[in-house]
C-alpha cells in the first residue's frame, strides 16, 4: 500500500516505474549523495534506494571505481544506517547477479561470489545493510518503455543471441514484489524474477525478432572481454508473498505495449 510516508530514491529507469505507480520520487536535484542534508528523508517511515551503477563496462574500468563504490556500496551503508539509527524501513535493491550458476535455480542462502568489479560493488552493499533490511536481488530488467536500460529495448539490436539460460524480471514485478512484501512486513533477502527461465535467443523467437548468429558465455567473454553472470534465481520464498507472471507472457504483454510507443 503507498501511502505519503515512503520515497523512493533515485529516478532512473526503475525509479521511473516506482513514480509510474505512484510513489514519490527523489531525482538528483532532490537527493544527491554524498551532498545531500538529512533532512530531506526525516519525513518518511519507508526509504526504496534504486540509485546504482549497472554500467558492467564503467564498472570494470579501474578509473571510475571510486565513483562505483560510492554510489553502489558507500551510499547502502549510510542510508541503511539512517534508516536503522531513525527506526526507518530500508529497502535495497539488490541485483541475482550476486550468484553465478544456471545448472541449478539459486536460492537466496546459496553460495554468492563475484567475477566483476560490478558485482564486488553490489555485495558490499548489501553486508552493509542490516538485518531488518529488505533486499531484492531482481535479474536483466525489462519494461514496456523505451529504454537505454531496457532489455527489449536493446533485443533488435544485438547482433548475435546469447544461449545461456537466464532468469528476467520486469521492473513492474519489482515494484508489485516491494509492494507485497513491505505489506507483510517482510526483512532479508528475496530473489525478485519472473516465472521460469530463459535464453536470450528463446526470448527472440518468441517475440518474432529475426534469428541472429548465437554464441554462449565464454565465447562473449573472448570476444568482447567482458564477463557476465548467467544464473536462475529460485523464487520459492517470494511466491509465499507475491507470484509473478510466467517470463514469456511478461514479455510477449510489454513488448507489445512497447511497440506501439
Amino acid at each position: 500500500m503507498i501511502n505519503n510516508k515512503t520515497v523512493v530514491l533515485g529516478r532512473g529507469f526503475l525509479g521511473k516505474e516506482f513514480e509510474r505507480h505512484g510513489f514519490e520520487v527523489l531525482s538528483r536535484d532532490k537527493f544527491n549523495y554524498p551532498q545531500t542534508n538529512e533532512t530531506i528523508l526525516d519525513k518518511y517511515d519507508t526509504i526504496i534506494n534504486c540509485i546504482g551503477c549497472a554500467d558492467t563496462r564503467y564498472c570494470e574500468d579501474g578509473d571510475n571505481w571510486g565513483h562505483v563504490w560510492t554510489v553502489n556500496a558507500s551510499l547502502v551503508g549510510y542510508l541503511s544506517g539512517y534508516c536503522k539509527s531513525k527506526g526507518k524501513k530500508f529497502v535495497h535493491i539488490s541485483t541475482g547477479c550476486v550468484y553465478d550458476q544456471n545448472n541449478s535455480p539459486q536460492k537466496e542462502t546459496d553460495f554468492v561470489s563475484s567475477h566483476c568489479k560490478y558485482v564486488v560493488s553490489k555485495l558490499v552493499a548489501e553486508y552493509f545493510c542490516d538485518d531488518n533490511d529488505l533486499i531484492l536481488r531482481p535479474r536483466l530488467y525489462f519494461s514496456d518503455i523505451e529504454d537505454k536500460n531496457n532489455l527489449l529495448t536493446k533485443l533488435p539490436k544485438f547482433e548475435k543471441h546469447l544461449t545461456e539460460i537466464n532468469s528476467y524480471t520486469s521492473t513492474r514485478t519489482i515494484v508489485e514484489a516491494t509492494q507485497a512484501l513491505l505489506e507483510a512486513d517482510q526483512s532479508g533477502v528475496f530473489n525478485v524474477a519472473q516465472e521460469g527461465y530463459a535464453t536470450i535467443e528463446q526470448i527472440c523467437n518468441h517475440l518474432g525478432i529475426a534469428q541472429k548468429p548465437t554464441l554462449n558465455g565464454e565465447e562473449l567473454r573472448k570476444e568482447q572481454g567482458l564477463y557476465l553472470v548467467n544464473n536462475i534465481l529460485d523464487i520459492e520464498k517470494l511466491k509465499k508473498f507475491y507470484k509473478p507472471r510466467p517470463i514469456l507472457t511478461e514479455v510477449g504483454e510489454l513488448w507489445e505495449i512497447l511497440k506501439t510507443h
